[in-house]
């Protein structure tokens, strides 16, 4: 005697409790033809990439159609519609006086389907100028960084914790760090990187989820050391401007850097 099957979350967790991680997309197109969850727009997913994951091992997750507390079914048009919706909002963004002051927001860049993401803490003049995160002399030492782990700014993403330039290029304060959190969070949730390196104690501070003072942070002290952003691994080190300013410490950069690599095997 069969299990009775009514929705198509009934019968992925049929299959989720056997031990699968992925389903083919033939045999899942096939399985949503004869399917009678209406809930489900099954013409869509008939186009997609599909994959079955569980959220209880952190395996990767990209914008969720279909989900329970278990695991998540991600499309792989979804991720481009998704990005594209909150690039938008960002640059359509008002919530706080540096939209007053900026020439151009500044949106993540690169692959959103990346293992690795790199967050800054926010534009620079340059980026400000030309709407594209790390383009300036910062930017070309963190293209070399990437260059030299063996990717290019293709294959990683890249982003900023606040998405506006401050005026006289200051530090975000808290409060627009606050702010801006929110689409950081969305990005990471949609790239679903396998690592995460924070450039600098602003991003640093965003992903330990602002529990302490922004002026605590003191990455000379916590570099070195790795902590978890839901799960996925966070790899703190300096930002490429004080690298510039100081570049004995490149090779302590470098040194997160094959952390990272070794994280990413």
């Amino acid at each position: 005697m069969g299990i009775k099957i009514d929705t198509v979350i009934d019968l992925l967790n049929f299959y989720k409790a056997l031990g699968f991680k992925e389903i083919p997309n033939d045999f899942l197109k096939s399985l949503l033809k004869n399917s009678n969850a209406k809930s489900v727009k099954t013409e869509s997913l008939l186009n997609s990439t599909v994959n079955i994951q569980s959220k209880k091992n952190n395996e990767n997750l990209s914008k969720i159609s279909i989900y329970n507390d278990d695991f998540s079914v991600s499309f792989g048009h979804e991720k481009n519609s998704a990005i594209e919706k909150l690039n938008q909002e960002i640059k359509e963004c008002k919530k706080c006086p540096l939209s007053n002051s900026r020439k151009n927001p500044v949106c993540g860049q690169g692959n959103i389907n990346a293992k690795l993401i790199f967050i800054g803490e926010a534009p620079g003049i340059d980026e400000d100028l030309q709407g594209i995160p790390f383009v300036g002399e910062a930017g070309k030492l963190l293209t070399s960084l990437i260059e030299k782990m063996g990717f290019n700014r293709q294959d990683v993403y890249i982003t900023n914790t606040v998405k506006c330039h401050p005026p006289g290029n200051r530090e975000p304060f808290e409060s627009e760090i606050e702010i801006c959190f929110d689409y950081l969070k969305r990005e990471i949730e949609i790239v679903s990187p396998k690592v995460i390196m924070t450039l600098g104690k602003v991003a640093t501070y965003a992903l330990m989820e602002m529990k302490s003072k922004l002026k605590e942070i003191k990455i000379s002290k916590i570099r070195g050391n790795v902590f978890f952003y839901r799960k996925i691994p966070v790899i703190p080190t300096f930002h490429p401007a004080y690298l510039l300013r100081n570049r004995k410490d490149k090779w302590l950069t470098w040194e997160d850097a094959q952390e990272a690599l070794r994280r990413l095997k």
